[in-house]
């Protein structure tokens, strides 16, 4: 037992200097963006005062690294304030409409960073920041929808941000930019305004008895029990 809780500190141990080292090199990699520039991975290394063998690790390109960069960054890709004084729904169509150009303008490396967290050796880690924006986006009606209801519909929205939605858009729908943008702002309206107007669920659905219809006779009426 306790040789197992050893390995199991010294694996958390790595993995906790993993994070540190990234994110050394994102605020490294921050700083010299927010200061005009746009820097290559071994920039980001020289700043960090982390080896340039070890940067490439961990960003193989300097697309993955200034994709990355946009992505922890505090606001995400959502530079302009959300929209306010409209409907919840069209805010929230805005927003995701918003992020889906943010992700086209950046497919490839968000591509890239998509297929290495998905592998738990990599290290790479996305942020919640789609549950953030969410939230903002949602305040104004908070108290407009019951938990349960609140919960599912944020839940439902986080389908709708991200890369992950371009590429379901590209790959098995065929959709140009335009198509996907216009799909993607019209499904968050839709599930917003649904939840807003109290719309029923599957859920509600399945509660009902289900009775099979009775057998008819040739002659239109209901067959004898058997």
């Amino acid at each position: 037992m306790a040789g197992q809780e050893e390995k199991t500190e010294i694996r958390n141990g790595r993995e906790s200097q993993k994070n540190r080292t990234r994110k050394a090199l994102l605020a490294a990699a921050g700083d010299l963006v927010r200061a005009g520039q746009e820097p290559a991975v071994g920039d980001a290394a020289q700043a960090a005062g982390i080896s340039r063998a070890t940067a490439y690790r961990y960003f193989p390109t300097k697309e993955l690294l200034l994709a990355e960069v946009a992505l922890f960054a505090v606001d995400g890709p959502l530079f302009p304030a959300l929209d306010g004084g409209v409907p919840v729904p069209d805010t929230v169509g805005r927003l995701v409409r918003r992020v889906g150009a943010w992700a086209y303008a950046n497919e490839q490396p968000l591509r890239t960073l998509l297929r290495l967290s998905l592998d738990p050796l990599t290290g790479v880690r996305r942020p919640g920041h789609r549950r953030d924006w969410i939230a903002d986006a949602l305040a104004p009606a908070r108290d407009q929808f019951d938990p349960e209801t609140y919960s599912k519909l944020s839940k439902a929205l986080t389908l709708m941000l991200g890369i992950d939605p371009i590429v379901v858009m590209a790959d098995i729908a065929g959709a140009s930019r335009e198509e996907a943008l216009d799909a993607l702002e019209w499904t968050a309206r839709t599930l917003v305004s649904a939840a807003l107007n109290g719309a029923s669920t599957p859920r509600a659905a399945e509660r009902r008895p289900v009775t099979a219809c009775p057998q008819r006779s040739q002659k239109g009426r209901p067959a004898a029990p058997r």
